[in-house]
């Protein structure tokens, strides 16, 4: 467990972007770092996006939703609930 830029603890493994301690965390507050964690180290699919940044999807169980994490060079951009996954690949 890590800080982040405001000193509160984080169990994120990679460092986060301006974006991302500014808005991205406060639109979806439900998602808890340690899924963020637990997706980027064992993803259930990867793309690397036309602009170099990668995607990560999982599935959270606790919740039946799957996440998509976006990183670019090494950095946590955004993280979200990712619907279409659901529909398209169904519970693992």
């Amino acid at each position: 467990m890590a800080t982040n830029g405001s000193g509160e603890y984080s169990y994120l493994p990679i460092g986060t972007s301006e974006y991302y301690e500014r808005e991205a965390k406060y639109k979806h507050p439900e998602i808890r770092d340690e899924w963020v964690a637990r997706v980027l180290a064992n993803p259930y699919h990867t793309e690397t996006q036309a602009d170099g940044r990668i995607r990560y999807y999982g599935y959270i169980p606790e919740v039946d939703k799957w996440i998509r994490v976006i990183v670019e060079n090494g950095i946590l951009i955004n993280r979200f609930f990712d619907r279409g996954k659901l529909r398209k690949w169904g519970r693992p």
